[in-house]
């Protein structure tokens, strides 16, 4: 059975289905017949459990992985195995495997080291509730890591900018580069003039010798830049294509996924203003330690026009970013 679309690998799994008995034992179908690496889906009965097996020797920890309620992965011997139990959203299901097996075309020589990293990416989103798309917030969120990333972050460190990027994994600040830091905003024209901070560690600097706030206002227009054609650039960049596997992984985890991109047709976005802070002293911020004991997760809005004296251009920004990898080297 060749590769195919997650409606594809559904219809194949119900066929099996209406195959196979209530008596105990097993379908099995070999996927990627041209590849080296033994690939299975299999449906196993009375249970009508579906399941994709990954054969290999490749020296790996055991473990299991729970991706969601009856959702599961079992790592033993290199080899890796996925089952969906009964109740589980089939379609969600095959829409992971079609991912899985595209991860084991591009990474034939270690396929379950990249299928454990790409599962992990997969935990994530699905424990953040972005399994069946972004939503319009969240599409312009992601607008604007990339666009810092492309603008910002990989003319000035190059490939190291997606090891950089840690927004999409929860880590505390959207990009940290040693001992830069980069915390991005961006809002559409009704968030102009001021920045909703959604923690006191957000603007926190102890971990960082330079912290800053980009603020980005973009505005949908037929003129601008859709998520899939900015994608699509990144897949492309011969600096990115170094760290391809993390930058898709990355991805996963902010909730994107190709097979979503039509619900996002008609997303396109333009930037239309770009302000760069500088934490430091004196910015107005709340931090943990300002905040009076038993005080925490506190969200809140800062003023703009309250912060012209922090104001650096994006090259300030870059430089910054440049020099905190020279001073490491």
């Amino acid at each position: 059975m060749a590769v195919s679309t997650p409606e594809q690998l559904e219809a194949s799994f119900t066929a099996i289905e209406v195959e196979g008995s209530n008596l105990p034992g097993a379908i099995r179908r070999r996927l990627m017949p041209e590849s080296s690496i033994d690939v299975f889906t299999e449906v196993r009965f009375p249970s009508r459990e579906w399941a994709l097996m990954v054969r290999s020797t490749e020296g790996t920890e055991d473990r299991d992985l729970m991706l969601a309620s009856g959702l599961v992965c079992r790592i033993r011997g290199g080899s890796v195995e996925v089952v969906a139990a009964p109740g589980t959203d089939r379609l969600l299901f095959c829409t992971l495997l079609a991912d899985l097996v595209r991860q084991l075309q591009i990474h034939a020589t270690h396929p379950t080291l990249a299928l454990v990293r790409r599962l992990n990416a997969w935990r994530k989103m699905l424990d953040r509730g972005l399994s069946t798309g972004l939503t319009p917030e969240a599409r312009m969120g992601l607008f604007g890591e990339l666009l810092i990333l492309q603008e910002i972050l990989l003319p000035a460190i190059g490939t190291a900018a997606i090891a950089a990027w840690g927004g999409p994994s929860g880590a505390p600040k959207d990009f940290t580069h040693f001992s830069t830091a980069i915390e991005v905003k961006t809002v559409g024209r009704r968030g102009a003039n001021h920045c909703q901070i959604s923690s006191e560690g957000q603007l926190d600097t102890d971990a960082a010798t330079n912290l800053f706030l980009v603020h980005q206002v973009v505005s949908v227009s037929q003129s601008g830049v859709s998520l899939m054609d900015m994608v699509d650039e990144f897949r492309m960049d011969p600096l990115v294509q170094p760290e391809l596997s993390r930058f898709e992984n990355c991805l996963l985890e902010a909730g994107w996924l190709d097979s979503h991109s039509q619900q996002y047709g008609n997303d396109r976005y333009a930037l239309s203003r770009r302000q760069c802070f500088h934490v430091v002293d004196g910015f107005p911020r709340l931090t943990s330690s300002a905040l009076p004991s038993g005080v925490s997760r506190v969200t809140y809005n800062v003023d703009l026009s309250a912060c012209d004296a922090y104001k650096v251009d994006e090259g300030a920004v870059g430089a910054s970013v440049t020099l905190a990898g020279k001073t490491k080297e």
